[in-house]
Formats: structure tokens, C-alpha cells, sequence
């Protein structure tokens, strides 16, 4: 007798203060990024030169996924991809790194369990749940455990 497994989802609704991050910015299709492994070269160099972000808060780094206005998203679609730390301030922005507001707002927690590559699951549930929207925000805690079955991201959606 075969069996199925369905996965289930933490998924809460709050509110976000402003957030301020530095980090680096491209603009590709996810099947681009997915093809030249850019996203992971980022992080590794974002997390590189972490020590000169001086106003960096914690560890984590945040994907941010800025999608097109026109809501045609395919993953053959260039958009910007924003990876970077949150920071307490704008003053001192290393050279050839970006800075990027989140800007308040409500918006839907979904917990992603298990490993990144993995991640398509529960961006396939997002997307039969919530429908399209104009950003993805990741939380990684830690770049180092992405693959590890018992990683968590955290994803944002804005929330009607």
C-alpha cells in the first residue's frame, strides 16, 4: 500500500516596522539564478564581507524577490533579486553593495521546513494559496544549514 506525505504549514499574519538592509542586487530569472548558482555566490560573498557592514543587526540574511508591476511572472522573467543584512543604519555603505528599504506593512509568515532546494513545495502551496503578488521576503537564520533537513526560511508575503 502506498503512502503520501503532506506537508503542512505555519503560517501566521503580522505587522513589520521598516526594515533597512545593505547587501548586493541583480536583476535575472529564476531560472538564470537557479542555472549559474548566482544566488549562492552572493551569499557567500555577502557573509565574506560581512565585518565591513558596520551597523549589521544579527546573522541572518534576507532574499528579497522584487517581481514585475505588470504581475507576468514566469521564471523565465528577469527581476531583481536583493540579498542582504539588515542594518540599523544607512552611514557607512561598503563600496559596490546596495541598500534597500522593506517598507512596513502586514504581511503572511509561512515557515518553510526542510531543505532549500526544497523550497519550490512551499512556494507552489504560497502561490495556489495567496495567488501572485509584487515581493517575496526570505529570512535565512543561517546560510550554512540550508540544506539540512531540520532548516527552517521564513517567508513573507504582503497581506491584504
Amino acid at each position: 500500500m502506498g503512502g503520501f506525505i503532506i506537508n503542512t504549514y505555519q503560517v501566521n499574519v503580522l505587522e513589520r516596522e521598516a526594515i533597512k538592509l545593505i547587501g548586493f542586487s541583480i536583476i535575472e530569472s529564476l531560472n538564470k539564478v537557479i542555472e549559474t548558482k548566482i544566488g549562492g555566490k552572493l551569499r557567500e560573498e555577502l557573509e565574506k564581507r560581512a565585518p565591513e557592514i558596520e551597523s549589521r543587526i544579527g546573522s541572518g540574511m534576507y532574499l528579497i524577490q522584487i517581481y514585475p508591476h505588470d504581475g507576468h511572472w514566469t521564471p523565465d522573467v528577469p527581476y531583481q533579486h536583493v540579498i542582504a543584512y539588515e542594518v540599523k543604519s544607512f552611514d557607512e555603505v561598503p563600496d559596490d553593495m546596495i541598500t534597500y528599504t522593506l517598507h512596513p506593512g502586514r504581511f503572511i509568515k509561512i515557515a518553510h521546513k526542510g531543505a532549500e532546494s526544497q523550497i519550490g513545495i512551499t512556494y507552489e502551496f504560497i502561490n495556489n494559496t495567496y495567488g501572485g503578488r509584487p515581493i517575496d521576503i526570505e529570512y535565512w537564520n543561517d546560510i550554512h544549514t540550508l540544506e539540512n533537513e531540520d532548516n527552517q526560511i521564513d517567508i513573507y508575503i504582503p497581506s491584504k
